[in-house]
C-alpha cells in the first residue's frame, strides 16, 4: 500500500474485515459522485476496487453501507444524548440489558454513532430528538475520515469495524423501531372497539391537556398526565411504552418545560401510576 494516503489505508483495512465501503467527498458526507455514481449502492469489499476509488481521489471520506453487517444509531450531540437517557427509564420495563452498547465512534461534529447488530429495520430521521436511526439503505461516515468542521471521525476505545461483533439493540430500542400496530377490529365490525383504541384515545386526550396548561401548572399537569398513562400502561392498554412517554415528553417541552424537568416529571408520575394499573371500562352488552 505504499503511496496509499491515511484514509485509502484505512478503507482497505475495512475491506479486509469484510466491511463493505465506498468513497465519499472529502471532508463531506455525499458519495463521490464521479467515483460511485450510484452512491453506496456500488460499495465493495474488493482491496481493488478501494485501492482504485482512493488513487483516484486520496482525501475521500470513507462510507459504510449500514443494514448489512450492522446498522448504527446516530446520536448528534448533548440533545440526542439526552433524548437516549430519557428514554432509557422506559427499558425497566424490559428483562434483558437496557443498554445502547456497541462499538461507538466520535463524529466529527460532535456526536457519536453505535454500531449494533442488523435489525432488519430502514431508516428513520427523527427517532429521537436529534437521534436517527441508520439501517437498510442508509450510510454512515466513518473513521478517520475528516468533518467539514476540520475533526476526524475517531473510534472509542479503539475500535475497528469488523474487529467486535456489534450486540444486538435492546428491547426498548427494538420497539421504537417497530411500533406496535393495532390489531383490525373483529369481522369489521362498525364501531367495535380495536385493542388499545381506549389507550389511544387517552393518550390524546391527556397530551392535549399537557399542550394548554396554564404558566404555573404545566409541570403538576404533566406528573397528573403521566400517573394517568403509567396506570394505563401498567393496565396493557397502550402496549408501545416507549412512543407514548416520549410524546408526552414532547408534549411537555412544547408547552414550556425544560427537557431536565419533563423526564424528572415523567418518572415521577409514571412509576406511582404504575403501581394502580387501570383498564378501559367495562361495557355493558346488548
Amino acid at each position: 500500500m505504499s503511496g496509499l494516503s491515511m484514509l485509502g489505508a484505512a478503507a482497505v483495512a475495512y475491506v479486509r474485515r469484510d466491511v463493505a465501503v465506498f468513497p465519499v467527498e472529502p471532508g463531506g458526507k455525499r458519495p463521490a459522485g464521479k467515483l460511485v455514481p450510484h452512491g453506496l449502492k456500488q460499495a465493495s469489499s474488493e482491496e481493488s476496487d478501494v485501492l482504485r476509488w482512493w488513487g483516484l481521489l486520496p482525501e475521500a471520506n470513507i462510507g459504510l453501507p449500514t443494514g448489512l453487517s450492522f446498522d448504527v444509531l446516530d446520536i448528534d450531540g448533548p440533545e440526542g444524548m439526552a433524548a437516549i437517557e430519557a428514554a432509557m427509564p422506559l427499558a425497566e420495563r424490559y428483562e434483558d440489558d437496557p443498554t445502547v452498547d456497541g462499538p461507538t465512534c466520535r463524529t466529527g461534529g460532535g456526536g457519536h454513532h453505535v454500531y449494533v447488530a442488523p435489525t432488519g429495520v430502514g431508516n428513520r430521521a427523527g427517532l429521537l430528538p436529534k437521534v436517527d436511526w441508520r439501517g437498510q439503505g442508509g450510510y454512515v461516515v466513518a473513521p478517520p475520515s475528516i468533518h467539514a468542521s476540520g475533526q476526524r471521525y475517531a473510534w472509542l476505545a479503539d475500535w475497528r469495524a469488523g474487529e467486535v461483533s456489534p450486540k444486538p439493540a435492546p428491547t426498548w430500542l427494538r420497539k421504537l423501531l417497530e411500533p406496535e400496530r393495532p390489531a383490525p377490529a373483529p369481522g369489521g365490525v362498525a364501531g367495535a372497539a380495536t385493542a388499545g383504541t381506549y389507550g389511544r384515545k387517552a393518550l390524546e386526550s391527556e397530551i392535549a391537556r399537557v399542550l394548554v396548561a396554564p404558566e404555573g401548572h404545566r409541570n403538576h399537569q404533566l406528573n397528573t398526565v403521566a400517573f394517568s398513562i403509567g396506570q394505563l400502561i401498567a393496565g396493557g392498554e397502550i402496549e408501545d411504552a416507549v412512543s407514548a412517554i416520549e410524546m408526552l415528553r414532547t408534549a411537555g417541552i412544547r408547552c414550556g418545560l425544560s427537557d431536565k424537568e419533563c423526564v424528572a416529571t415523567l418518572r415521577s408520575g409514571l412509576d406511582s401510576g404504575s403501581l394502580q394499573p387501570r383498564t378501559a371500562p367495562a361495557r355493558n352488552g346488548g
